[in-house]
């Protein structure tokens, strides 16, 4: 874990209407039936009982992502006029990140607050958000998550999950205690990772993996488990990294999403207008979370500088190694996943072809 806007980027938040279009289609007509409903002396919306939601989440309220959450939320209880209420429990105050799949699943909460990657031992597929030095870019890792969507969709819903929206993290960089420019500077880290991926690029470049979650970082660095990591900037200024590692090396590794899923039968037991007032919302989270992640990570790195980090870009030597040291990542997952990481790999090359 751990580029500007364009017309194209506002598009994207189009996506989660796309998976919704059938009730788009009827969207007119429902708020027809609503009208007649109310004519005939229906319950107002104030008088209609109030619809109890719960969202768990794993990062702090210091994090854009969160911040982007909470505002996604005081949209929909504000455009469903108080009958949804949504309870928010972030920094895994309500359950672990690597619970927090099972607990949407099974409808223990309504809405959760993932990582798929992290969850990439039940569906290689989930791993497209870390395939190291594909997307280059901000609009390059939105286009690559529009080629994935459908299939990510799909295999979600055998699990009766929904996604809402999904936000980009800025890219992937490593943090240590000295500047990496050379492959060899990466022998001997213990070196935090947060998926399969991670670890194995760290292995191939001399390092010693160790999985651990992003609530667990402090006391991990803290303990002597790691010391270094990949993040992204906001990740890092968020964990007080400054506090643990001298060196910020920009390496763009990859970028992560942050994904925002529901429970398929929570949302199906939604009033047909109020499905459209949580995919609305989630369609303008879509929207402003893209430019909060590209703002956060311009001044996320100069919280680091001014919190006494070395902010380096990324050495020309050690990225080119890296990048030749995880060629062969980007072909296993085709080869695990099939036909469909093929597609996904080709039409991606394709459409930014230079």
């Amino acid at each position: 874990m751990t580029t500007p806007v364009t017309n194209g980027d506002l598009q994207r938040c189009d996506t989660i209407r796309s998976w919704h279009a059938p009730l788009a289609r009827v969207r007119h007509g429902a708020i027809a039936s609503m009208g007649a409903l109310a004519l005939a002396g229906a319950p107002s919306s104030s008088q209609a009982q109030e619809i109890e939601l719960t969202f768990a989440g794993p990062y702090p309220d210091a994090l854009f992502h969160v911040q982007n959450i909470r505002q996604f939320i005081e949209d929909i209880e504000t455009s469903s006029d108080g009958r949804i209420k949504i309870s928010f429990y972030p920094a895994q105050s309500l359950f672990n990140h690597s619970e927090a799949m099972q607990a949407v699943r099974t409808g223990q909460v309504d809405m959760a607050e993932l990582q798929l990657t992290q969850f990439a031992n039940q569906e290689e597929l989930y791993n497209v958000e870390a395939l190291p030095y594909l997307a280059k870019s901000f609009e390059e890792a939105m286009t690559l998550w529009d080629i994935a969507l459908p299939a990510i969709t799909e295999r979600l819903r055998q699990d009766r999950i929904m996604p809402l929206y999904t936000v980009p993290w800025p890219p992937q960089a490593f943090y240590a205690n000295k500047e990496l420019k050379a492959a060899t500077d990466m022998e001997g880290l213990k070196f935090r990772v947060y998926n399969p991926i991670g670890a194995r690029m760290a292995e191939q470049m001399g390092a010693e993996p160790v999985l651990v979650g992003g609530g667990e970082v402090p006391q991990a660095f803290s303990t002597g488990m790691i010391d270094s990591m990949i993040t992204s900037s906001a990740f890092g200024a968020s964990a007080s990294a400054w506090d643990y590692v001298d060196v910020f090396n920009d390496v763009q590794a990859w970028f992560g999403y942050d994904q925002i899923v529901m429970n398929i039968r929570s949302f199906e037991r939604l009033p047909e207008d109020l499905q459209h007032v949580v995919t609305d919302a989630a369609a303008r989270a879509a929207e402003r979370g893209l430019q909060m992640s590209e703002d956060a990570h311009v001044s996320e790195m100069k919280t680091l500088e001014d919190n006494g980090m070395a902010v380096v870009s990324g050495h020309p030597a050690f990225v080119a190694a890296a990048q030749e040291a995880t060629k062969v990542i980007i072909e296993d997952w085709i080869e695990a996943v099939g036909p469909t990481g093929e597609a996904i790999v080709s039409e991606f090359r394709e459409r930014t072809a230079e």
